[in-house]
């Protein structure tokens, strides 16, 4: 039926598509995320054979989200205000993501429009432009401006003409209409779209047509914009650059003189110097003939009258940026700004060709760039609105001197120091982030040049750790300071810096933490080192990282410190921890983090415990990886204490949970059992006896495990279990109390787990009876079911929070399984009538 009527299948798709989004259905649960991951991949699929069906489609769907938005039903009709709107951006985002890679995976140039079909792209246009003109207040709006931009992007690849028109048309409007409060969005589309060196050239044509028409209030707008358009255009098509420098392309060449000398007239001032010397030193560059010739016409050699401004406009660089030049603070900045972004262009030119007179200019200014840019004693700055610009102008030139020097170490150095102002440091760590993750030239330097560094790094890292434990610590109620290692504010409170550690020691420790995740090497390198000094430093470094996951206060560091502690363990950054005694330094180091997370589990002290559950499998799999490469030693220090108790301690976690009302923790504890069946068949091999002395209860965690994936349901039908489905949930407690039945051997965490698990049971039976009376003390935490990800504030009421606490409840009790709402309502009213748990029972 989808062969012969390829149209109605199609539609009938996106609009199950729709019905999955959350302004539909509200928040997504498992079920409905792999629902709508299944159905936006077959409609990208769709969209290599019926593009146009799909854009009819889309456009329909984003009308659609945005009238639920404005008559207020975005999801379940009882949510409102925070819940309607994250809802709204939600959905925006997962149609932006995939309108993003239909466009993405047509082939250029292969897409003809009917003329209702291109009035279909209009429409999607605006509302691409609507995205991105979006406000900046409202923090959702970040990344869908940032997903709207890779669709124009996308978008642009084939429909070029459709969005050049509406930036030329609007260019035509400012011209012949200026309007008092024009609209410039349209202008700044100029730096979202895929230009290649004929668009780039059209572009800078229509410039140089419409630019005097301005008014002088689009002349900064447009500048910014081309200049933006010219990046793009040499990140996306390196290579074009690289060919321009050794074959200049004539056209190009002439489009860039004639905009050069437009903008020399308009820059007749220093404010306007300052506007459009980054735009000028780049259309220099892309008529390397012409710079040429003004280059070396300090030499000697001949200079046409014609270049005589370029002449000028180099000679005020030089000058602005000189020790001695006189300059005012005004093109001082300019000349910086001007001179970075020469040297950052100069690495897309191939380093063999060291004839190439960007080379040239480049070495006459790097040295006066850094001293101005990298001086302790005179902080580079425009001013307190330009600080974040400061640090990404720093950075640019960072990352674009090691390209042109590595081995030169003047910033390093600076940045390098503790004694230094913090935004050297900052600089330092979003440089070396920048190298490891930019790689599109094969020229550009490695960063195992910056290996030898490692020690002062680890130091930085420690630095950093302290000061804001320090600072968090100084800010907070002395209620908050009893458990945590690292303290916060309250978690609905921003961390608000102080000025003097602008940009902040929270945020440098945030993108400390995703360089390790970047490259871990960065840290662990230790040659030279003996075995226990290197062992010592790679413990401190990974205990740094486990106080960090446990922060509520601190989500996004807490995130990306799990990333970078799974990548250490991976067997081969394993191995690096210490070279001396691998397999020793494992058990120590790694039986550590995850006796310290079991703990912190084991208290209910991690909110989302269902992530730390999923991270924690994900550590064990590359554990076992690692063993798995030393079995003939697998054993060798595995006997300190400390490895038992994190053995245990695993053990309990796994058996708590099992009565989360989370029912992907629940699966998720129940597949870490086989993890703990398979460390155990590394270790001793096909020795059936020794396997069981390791885990007692080997047979019982295989059944565990194997429970996890597929479950029989009351209607006998075999499928994935998902927690909306009550039937799914009670056939699944019923088959682990079966299961758990089955366990002989009351050791290692066996009993441990029996004894926390009536400790929470008992405390539950006390809340319980005395409900609703019973109230949370101040200060102390919740039952370990109230996930932060789980439970949200509009859906907090006293008879939704019983039916999780009384689920939760017999989930421990073993006695009575909650198959159903209608149950669990019925169960409610004879809790109330009973006022008593044991009535209950």
């Amino acid at each position: 039926m989808a062969t012969q009527k390829p149209g109605e299948w199609a539609n009938t798709l996106i609009v199950r598509f729709e019905e999955q989004l959350p302004c539909r259905i509200g928040p997504q649960t498992t079920h409905s995320r792999i629902n709508e991951e299944q159905n936006k991949t077959c409609i990208i699929q769709i969209s290599k054979y019926r593009f146009a069906l799909v854009l009819d489609g889309f456009v329909k769907v984003l009308k659609r989200i945005h009238e639920l938005y404005q008559t207020g039903t975005c999801g379940a009709p009882r949510q409102h205000g925070p819940e309607l709107e994250k809802n709204y951006y939600d959905s925006l985002l997962i149609v932006l993501e995939t309108l993003e890679k239909c466009f993405s995976q047509q082939p250029k140039d292969s897409i003809t429009l009917t003329m209702e079909e291109n009035q279909n792209l209009k429409s999607l246009l605006k509302e691409i432009c609507a995205f991105l003109d979006m406000s900046n207040d409202n923090p959702n709006t970040h990344a869908i401006k940032v997903l709207a931009s890779k669709v124009l992007f996308a978008l642009s690849v084939n429909f070029f003409n459709a969005v050049f028109n509406r930036i030329s048309s609007k260019l035509q409007e400012l011209a012949s209409c200026p309007d008092e409060n024009p609209d410039y969005s349209d202008i700044e589309l100029i730096q979202h779209i895929n230009v290649d060196v004929n668009r780039l050239t059209r572009l800078l044509t229509e410039a140089i047509q419409k630019f005097r028409l301005l008014k002088k209030s689009a002349h900064l707008v447009f500048v910014n914009s081309l200049e933006k358009a010219i990046w793009n255009w040499m990140d996306h098509y390196p290579y074009e650059f690289a060919e321009l420098q050794k074959n200049t392309n004539e056209e190009l060449s002439k489009c860039c003189e004639q905009l050069f000398d437009i903008l020399d007239n308009f820059a007749d001032n220093k404010k306007g110097r300052a506007a459009v010397w980054s735009l000028q030193i780049m259309l220099l560059i892309l008529a390397p003939k012409v710079l040429e010739e003004i280059v070396n016409a300090d030499s000697g050699a001949p200079c046409s009258p014609r270049h005589s401004k370029k002449k000028q406009f180099i000679d005020a660089i030089k000058r602005g940026i000189g020790p001695h030049g006189n300059s005012s603070k005004q093109l001082t900045e300019a000349a910086a700004v001007t001179c970075v972004k020469l040297c950052k262009a100069s690495t897309y030119i191939n380093n063999k060709d060291s004839n190439n007179v960007a080379f040239t200019l480049v070495q006459s200014v790097i040295n006066d760039l850094k001293s101005l840019l990298f001086n302790t004693t005179k902080l580079f700055s425009r001013g307190q609105n330009y600080l974040y610009q400061d640090m990404d102008l720093m950075i640019d030139c960072f990352v674009s001197c090691f390209r042109i020097k590595p081995h030169n170490n003047e910033a390093l150095k600076v940045c390098l120091n503790l004694n230094s102002p913090s935004v050297y440091h900052f600089v330092l760590v979003r440089s070396l982030y920048r190298i490891v993750t930019e790689s599109k030239l094969h020229w550009w330097p490695k960063i195992d040049l910056v290996y030898s560094k490692s020690s002062e790094l680890r130091a930085m890292f420690t630095d950093t750790l302290n000061k804001v434990a320090q600072g968090y610590i100084a800010h907070t109620p002395l209620r908050m300071i009893q458990s945590l290692t690292l303290k916060g504010k309250d978690s609905q409170a921003k961390f608000k810096e102080r000025a003097e550690e602008v940009p902040g020691h929270r945020n440098l420790l945030l993108y400390m933490v995703r360089l390790i995740h970047a490259d871990p090497m960065l840290m662990l390198n230790n040659q030279g080192k003996a075995g226990h000094e290197i062992q010592s430093s790679t413990l401190e470094l990974i205990n740094g990282l486990v106080s960090l996951v446990h922060q509520p206060t601190m989500p996004d560091v807490a995130q990306e410190a799990m990333e970078a502690l799974l990548v250490l363990h991976h067997p081969e950054k394993i191995e690096v921890w210490n070279p001396e005694a691998p397999i020793n330094t494992f058990w120590d180091v790694s039986s550590q983090v995850l006796f310290s997370i079991s703990q912190k589990l084991i208290q209910h002290q991690i909110m989302n415990y269902t992530d730390i559950l999923k991270w924690l499998r994900e550590i064990l799999i590359c554990r076992n990886a690692f063993l798995s490469r030393h079995k003939e030693y697998a054993n060798l220090g595995s006997q300190i204490p400390i490895c038992k108790q994190a053995h245990i301690k695993l053990e309990v976690v796994f058996f708590m949970y099992l009565w989360s009302i989370d029912m992907d923790a629940v699966l998720v504890a129940m597949s870490c059992f086989a993890l703990l069946c398979q460390e155990a068949e590394i270790r001793c091999g096909s020795d059936e006896v020794t396997v069981t002395y390791l885990v007692p209860n080997y047979h019982v965690y295989q059944e565990l495990a194997q429970a996890s994936t597929v479950l029989t349901t009351a209607s006998g039908e075999s499928r994935m279990c998902f927690p909306e489905h009550a039937n799914g949930r009670a056939a699944l407690q019923k088959r682990i109390m079966a299961l758990l039945r089955k366990i002989e051997h009351c050791v290692n965490g066996v009993q441990p787990a029996w004894e926390e698990t009536f400790m929470n049971w008992n405390s539950m039976s006390k809340n319980l009876s005395s409900y609703p009376k019973a109230k949370v003390e101040d200060g102390q935490m919740e039952p370990f079911h109230r996930s932060m990800g789980k439970r949200r504030a509009s859906h907090q009421n006293s008879e939704h929070e019983l039916e999780e606490q009384i689920n939760e409840w017999a989930n421990m009790t073993g006695r009575r399984m909650l198959t159903a709402e209608i149950s669990i309502k019925t169960h409610v009213i004879c809790f109330f009538t009973f006022k008593s748990v044991n009535s209950y029972n």
